[in-house]
């Protein structure tokens, strides 16, 4: 459950509030250390659990935010990290709510004071290579097609998030990967092209029967 509150950003926090002065280097790398270990938050991990360990963290931090209000006669950098971290986690949060809502579990508002609770839903797995996914999250973006229901602008790698969490697989090194879909300089669709083969061929099929 600690994982999160274990991190270097958390100690500095820590000692922040019992009078410690932070370098402000480590501060910004301590920061950037905590996004990517909550970035790699285990996919194995199933949502009610991930939401449980992002609302346990948010709740330690509130508090220590809390006791760190009025400590000096103007706002420090270590809060305002304290706040970009809570404001960090509140996406992370409100991004797996999503997931739940759209995903197969469904979530209760946080008064109700019930968690999620999973529907039986079908297991999916995604047989296609990693590129193969980005090149039709890219296209489905680039149609329109789909879109954030709060209004939040969309970027692919949000998107492709979304579908890891639906296929409960990992992208790794997900920038580079989409950086070589997005910089083919010919045959620049070969999923989306072998998709339409495959509709068409269905298609025949059918006529056929």
């Amino acid at each position: 459950m600690k994982t999160l509150t274990d991190t270097k950003l958390f100690e500095m926090f820590v000692s922040y509030i019992q009078g410690g002065i932070s370098c402000m280097e480590e501060l910004h790398a301590a920061y950037d250390n905590f996004v990517a270990v909550l970035s790699e938050l285990s996919v194995d991990e199933d949502l009610i659990s991930k939401l449980r360990r992002l609302n346990y963290t948010r709740i330690e931090l509130f508090f220590i935010r809390q006791n760190s209000n009025g400590m000096s006669g103007e706002k420090h950098v270590v809060e305002m990290f304290m706040d970009k971290t809570i404001a960090l986690l509140d996406t992370e949060i409100e991004m797996l709510k999503e997931i739940c809502r759209h995903g197969g579990t469904t979530v209760l508002k946080p008064d109700s004071g019930k968690a999620c609770v999973k529907r039986m839903t079908t297991m999916l797995s995604w047989n296609g290579t990693d590129s193969d996914l980005i090149e039709l999250v890219a296209a489905l973006m680039a149609a329109g097609s789909v879109s954030s229901s709060d209004g939040r602008k969309l970027t692919v790698i949000d998107l492709v998030r979304v579908f890891e969490e639906m296929f409960n697989l990992k992208i790794n090194a997900l920038y580079t990967k989409r950086g070589k879909v997005f910089d083919r300089c010919t045959d620049t669709t070969p999923f989306i092209d072998s998709l339409r083969v495959s509709y068409n061929r269905m298609l025949e099929k059918r006529l056929m029967m």
